[in-house]
């Protein structure tokens, strides 16, 4: 790899036959071009001081002789390359690219998110790596899965166009029970095999371009030969068993299988509860014959110690007590051994087995429906493995069937480190009852094709994300380059069995952990040295970050309290990578003693989280394009650099859940810069918009308002929110723009959510991403991402009471009804301003005003909003004065904000009436009553025509 190879361009020399050189040496100069020493003098002088950068055999691994004499060779591309092709010894000299691969599909198909409410991939799939497989390859339509079952509809969406011959007829009409439970199953199976993927509908499967050979006829040896026969057919899946006992004659005829170049696998058994041999660890066949691949099963959904949340209230075996955590082969760990899959020493490898998603057949008439559904099974196990063995021939179709065997069993994910698979039951040792371990498809897969054709370099690497291939550069990540899941926090030492990512949390003496996954992509086994290592760097949240200064303790603040200055950023520690076989993992771990929050408070008090950036430095692995200060097109040019900015807002505990974080946005060059804040969800994320879910608010501090004010304060889908502070979020590209940034000046911004009760759904998680851009370039310059979690939880509803009518100058309480849970009462006039926290206050509006009250849950930030509206009659009659009256009376009034006004004055007897027009820049007006008879009178104030008050007037 070279470092340089942004300005540089590359050719092909081929030497003339026997004249061509043979390089003895070279090394690097301080300058980074060559010294090279060749077996030929003459050559050498002609090619010291030239700016090489990369002389070396085109085809190392090649005998072919005319292939042995040609080189690729480096130069900027300014340098005149003509002096080459006039040398005697050269035949010819041509330009070269660097070939970027291109790869057989999208990596993550259409149909591969599994779960609509959590936008969750396929989790069977994403725990065998198979993305990263199909990077390489998704199959070969010329190879066949022969799966031999009880029936199949091939007419599913799943099976449509992917079954090249069904030796035998289906016979979807039939009411049986047992009839339709062989069509389902068989249809489940091929499925997961080779089912139809990225055609927008149902799952995807691992061997996805793969196709089918169907045959009914469950338990026959004889038609597993016959299937073998079928050109094209390298797979045999058998999904069943045959019998409890070995059988010699059996034995010999599926090792006569495996020789002639085709693969069987099959279900190891379903334990005690499927009816399996032996109480789940007896010997099933044909799984335990040594030429057949026995499958058992694993859980593949949730964290070690999780709960399902679609537990069956009814308890049902099935379902009902499921885990399915990663990677344990118990479905019910809690309850030991009620209920497992089979385990034994015939065992081969492990797959997915518990809670898998399946194509269903909801109803054995017709018409079939088309839907979707879970199981548990190593009938479920088995086609995983069918389909990451035609795969593997696939990558290379010179494998022999013997071979593809070994390579699977070689390349599996050890299991046995998991407390669950080892001693839990008191009766059963497990180790080595589950085979050597869970399969890895890209392992597999990646062996295969280095086994055709193997890349004489070393590469160490990580994931920008689940979407990235290792590709340098990353072109399939989009813009977003700061989610690697090959990153993750854990509070606990746990992170070897949880890989789910969790806000550190500061403790003075005892660490939090880091961890990051790191993978050799190479086709060479990789050995431990002190010259290989990975560097984990923290900083303060921030939508900003330049290397290094951002991360390697450069970028300070001052120590309110005196002393050493406050760091932003600094190392979490450098390791050794450990030895590495080709495509495998290993997670190494970082104790991490958090920076203590109160040496941030000053800057801004509410909870400020941590980026992360792993960074693998080696000889023979070194930068794909050399770094510079722009961190996002480091992470993105070179696999040997993983970046995590992510804030977790977890309301699933329903205990003091945090609703936001902290981000940083900054200005990291020496010139004064304008920039703009985006708020957005992540694309194409499924489900209600978190904008219309819960009110995300930005609340700016000093600094960040005022840069955004300086530069106009400009703004699309955002509202102002009771203090000119505070934003929310109106649109799907909300932002704040032209905020114009000081050389070196950092702001913040406190980003939270509070979900509605009136808007929720039952999605569970939300990923929203802020991001900053050059105001100018539109560039990227970083950002934040926030994982939004949360679960079902008893609402409530804000009432704030029936509307009021008072008179001017009248005192009214207003009072909310008290919820369920502690909670915060806010009011807010009508230009949103706080005006008080509480259940109930009293107040004296001059005028009629709706005023709105908020509560928000203390437990989780859950809000609900009510009106009330207080209507306040402008106009009155103050007081009548004497009354009794006898002669003269005196009338205070208040008309000021009418444009006309008279009091009515009607006898309660005799319905006289007595009209005086009012003055209304005066607040009294005299009537003699002289002339009244004695009794009682309306007195009536009339205001722009319409009646307002009234009092009596008592003539004595």
């Amino acid at each position: 790899m070279s470092l340089y190879a942004q300005n540089n361009v590359f050719y092909k020399i081929e030497f003339k036959e026997d004249q061509s050189v043979e390089i003895l040496n070279t090394s690097v100069n301080n300058d980074n071009t060559l010294s090279i020493t060749t077996d030929k003098a003459n050559f050498n002088s002609f090619i010291t001081g030239k700016p090489i950068y990369k002389f070396e055999k085109a085809f190392p691994l090649f005998t072919t002789p005319r292939l042995q004499r040609v080189y690729l060779i480096e130069v900027p591309v300014s340098y005149n390359i003509t002096s080459f092709t006039q040398r005697t010894d050269v035949e010819q000299l041509v330009p070269y690219e660097e070939e970027v691969p291109i790869l057989l599909s999208n990596i993550e198909p259409n149909d591969y998110i599994e779960n609509l409410q959590e936008d969750r991939p396929n989790p069977s799939l994403d725990l065998i790596k198979a993305p990263l497989a199909w990077s390489i390859t998704t199959g070969d339509p010329n190879i066949y899965i022969g799966i031999i079952d009880g029936d199949f509809w091939t007419g599913h969406e799943e099976l449509q166009g992917k079954v090249i011959t069904n030796l035998d007829d289906e016979n979807p009409n039939s009411n049986s029970n047992t009839a339709f439970n062989y069509l389902k199953h068989g249809t489940q199976v091929s499925a997961v095999a080779a089912g139809n993927t990225d055609n927008g509908l149902g799952m995807a499967a691992i061997g996805y371009n793969t196709s089918i050979v169907t045959a009914d006829d469950f338990g026959s040896v004889n038609r597993v030969k016959e299937i073998s026969l079928i050109p094209g057919v390298k797979v045999i899946n058998c999904s069943w068993i045959r019998r409890c006992s070995f059988d010699t004659y059996e034995d010999i005829a599926y090792q006569e299988i495996l020789d002639s170049g085709v693969l069987v696998v099959a279900g190891a058994g379903n334990g005690p509860n499927g009816g399996s041999c032996g109480g789940g660890h007896g010997y099933a066949y044909p799984a335990s014959y040594d030429a057949v691949i026995s499958v058992t099963g694993v859980g593949n959904r949730y964290d070690i110690g999780e709960n399902n949340p679609l537990i069956n209230p009814q308890g049902d075996w099935d379902f009902g007590i499921v885990k399915s955590w990663y990677d344990c082969h118990y479905y019910n760990p809690d309850n030991i051994p009620v209920g497992s899959l089979t385990h034994n020493d015939k065992v081969n490898v492990s797959a997915p087995g518990l809670f898998v998603q399946l194509s269903s057949i909801e109803s054995p008439s017709i018409p079939l429906t088309e839907k979707y559904e879970y199981g548990i099974g190593t009938s479920m196990a088995a086609p995983f493995v069918s389909g990451l063995a035609a795969l593997v021939f696939a990558a290379n179709p010179n494998l022999t069937a013997v071979e593809v065997k070994d390579i699977i069993e070689s390349t599996t994910d050890d299991i046995y480190h998991i407390p669950q698979n080892r001693n839990v039951d008191p009766n059963l040792d497990l180790h080595g009852k589950l085979g050597t371990g869970r399969i890895n498809a890209f392992r597999a897969v990646k062996k295969a094709k280095c086994s055709e054709v193997a890349s004489p370099e070393k590469d160490w690497a990580m994931q920008n994300s689940r979407y990235d291939m290792f590709i340098e550069p990353d072109i399939y990540t989009d813009e977003v380059f700061w989610q690697s899941e090959d990153i993750w926090v854990r509070n606990t030492n746990d992170g070897q069995l949880i890989q789910t990512h969790q806000n550190p949390e500061f403790d003075p003496s005892e660490p939090n952990y880091a961890y990051v996954e790191v993978t050799n992509n190479s086709c060479w086994e990789t050995q431990e040295n002190e010259f290989t290592t990975v560097t984990l760097y923290w900083a303060k949240a921030s939508t900003s970050l330049s290397w290094p200064n951002n991360w390697d303790g450069s970028t300070t603040i001052p120590n309110p309290n005196g002393g050493a200055p406050i760091e932003l950023g600094g190392v979490v520690g450098t390791m050794q990578i450990p030895s590495l076989k080709i495509g495998q993992s290993k997670i190494l771990e970082f104790p991490w003693l958090i920076p203590n929050p109160e040496d941030y408070i000053d800057i801004n008090p509410n909870p400020w989280h941590f980026c992360l950036l792993a960074r693998i430095t080696s000889h023979d692995d070194p930068m794909a394009i050399a770094e510079t200060d722009a961190i996002t097109l480091n992470v993105k040019n070179n696999n040997n650099l993983a970046w995590k900015n992510t804030t977790i807002v977890d309301l699933r505990t329903m205990v003091d859940a945090t609703v936001g974080g902290v981000i940083a946005i900054a200005n990291n060059t020496d010139v004064a810069k304008s920039y703009i804040l985006e708020l957005r969800p992540k694309a194409d994320e499924l489900g209600k918009p978190l904008h219309e879910e819960a009110e995300i608010t930005v609340t700016l501090d000093a600094n960040l308002l005022a840069a955004w004010q300086g530069g106009g304060s400009l703004s699309q889908d955002l509202s102002l929110q009771f203090l000119v502070n505070k934003k929310t979020v109106d649109g799907s590209l909300a932002q704040l723009q032209n905020i114009q940034l000081a050389p070196g000046e950092i702001t913040t911004a406190y980003i939270s959510f509070n979900f509605l009760t009136q808007e929720l759904t039952d999605k569970k998680k939300f990923v929203y991403e802020v991001v900053q851009r050059d105001a100018v370039t539109n560039e990227i310059i970083g950002g934040e991402t926030y994982i939004v979690r949360k679960d079902e939880r008893p609402i409530f509803t804000a009432n704030a009471g029936a509307d009021k009518e008072i008179e001017k100058n009248e005192n009214v309480t207003l009072q909310a009804s008290v919820i369920d849970e502690n909670a915060t009462y806010n009011w807010y006039d009508p230009q949103g301003t706080l005006i008080y926290t509480g259940t109930d206050f009293t107040l004296s509006p001059d005028i009629t005003k709706k005023y709105k009250l908020e509560i928000i849950s203390d437990i989780d930030g859950l809000k609900d909003y009510d009106e009330v509206e207080v209507v306040v009659n402008p106009y009155k009659i103050e007081s009548i004065s004497p009354n009794p009256v006898s002669n003269v009376a005196t009338i205070a009034y208040d008309a000021e904000l009418a444009n006309s006004a008279y009091l009515r004055v009607v006898n309660t007897n005799t319905g006289n009436e007595y009209n005086y027009i009012l003055d209304i820049n005066e607040t009294e007006y005299v009537i003699d009553t002289t002339l009244f008879t004695i009794g009682s009178y309306v007195v009536a104030l009339i205001c722009n025509g319409e009646f307002q008050t009234s009092k009596i007037l008592v003539k004595q």
